[in-house]
């Protein structure tokens, strides 16, 4: 039997959030908090770096016209910027958040929110080393709970109900103690990540940087191919974490399974990924078109959790009903590589 479509996984996805409402529930009080706690601003050290190139003195024309619009957009960071929004966890660690990626600035409901000022980088290192390992682990647990639904899920692919049940006792007995196992194992993931992050993409700004200040057409060029190259590693990683809390897979056969279910479906995995993200940003923006002073924000944020649960829900589905073809997918890996 064929596995399910990727309208099919979706489908499932959000029928499943809309018999476990329980699910947004995080989502929602992640997005509560960002709207109607205090802001942890990063606008006096920005304004730092913002009187530093303002007080470098230059007659090129060009240069006064780079540095104006980068004040401008240093200023509007400052404004907008809400380093609480690092409790939304990294991309494929994330808790679906409308506030984290449309930051309502400093107006509440009631008026002026409170604000706490960051004005130095060790008090911003502070709060990155402090919220960064919170909204992991917040978006280990949203993650989990996920997975447990649906891996009660009924199969396509049935099997005898002596059996289920046998699997299904089996399956109780081996989570309780790989739950710790399991969080290591994802915390270690997303160190790698992050780490890869932070020594790859400076080295690589550098690079582009010189090659471009040399030949400009080049460094253009080169510019393109690290973006798309650093697009093409994420795409091949995008079923790692269900690997990792779905599957109970290790971690390095969490990679190896998320880079083959992408190279033999290819075209599905795009098709998800795309519609994924389609719909979650298209409507992001309509949720998020309320002023942040209005309480009808909140419906946004309702509709946000409720989307954002049902799209990461089918990603999961979709993993769950490719999982089982691995040993033929190897089998046809294997054959093409030697053919």
């Amino acid at each position: 039997m064929r596995p399910l479509g990727v309208i099919g996984c979706l489908t499932s996805g959000f029928e499943m959030v809309s018999r476990h409402l329980w699910l947004i529930l995080l989502p929602i009080l992640l997005d509560l908090l960002l709207w109607l706690g205090p802001r942890v601003s990063v606008a006096p050290l920005l304004q730092e770096f913002i009187e530093l190139f303002s007080s470098q003195g230059t007659t090129d024309p060009n240069l006064i016209a780079h540095v104006a619009l980068l004040t401008e957009m240093m200023g509007d960071i400052g404004e907008q910027l809400n380093v609480l929004s690092l409790l939304s966890g990294l991309p494929l660690f994330t808790v679906p958040s409308l506030m984290a990626r449309h930051p309502p600035g400093l107006l509440w409901p009631f008026g002026q929110g409170g604000v706490v000022l960051v004005s130095g980088p060790l008090a911003l290192l502070g709060w990155w080393v402090l919220l960064l390992p919170v909204g992991l682990l917040l978006g280990f647990a949203y993650l989990v709970s996920i997975a447990e639904i649906v891996r009660r899920l009924p199969s396509r692919q049935s099997r005898p109900a002596t059996q289920s049940r046998a699997h299904a006792a089996a399956d109780s007995v081996q989570r309780t103690p790989t739950r710790l196992g399991q969080l290591a194992r994802f915390l270690l993931f997303a160190g790698l990540i992050l780490g890869a992050q932070m020594i790859l993409i400076p080295i690589g700004l550098l690079v582009v940087g010189v090659v471009a200040a040399i030949v400009q057409p080049i460094g253009i060029l080169l510019w393109l191919f690290g973006a798309g190259l650093v697009l093409f590693v994420v795409l091949q990683l995008v079923f790692v974490i269900q690997g990792l809390v779905l599957g109970q897979r290790g971690l390095l056969r969490a990679i190896l399974e998320s880079f083959l279910l992408v190279r033999t479906q290819f075209v599905s995995v795009i098709g998800l990924v795309v519609l994924c993200l389609i719909v979650y940003e298209g409507l992001g923006h309509l949720w998020a078109v309320p002023a942040a002073d209005s309480w009808t924000l909140s419906v946004g944020i309702l509709a946000n959790a409720c989307v954002g649960t049902g799209l990461t829900a089918a990603t999961f589905v979709f993993y769950r009903e490719r999982i089982m073809y691995i040993p033929q997918l190897r089998q046809v890996s294997s054959r093409g590589g030697t053919e």
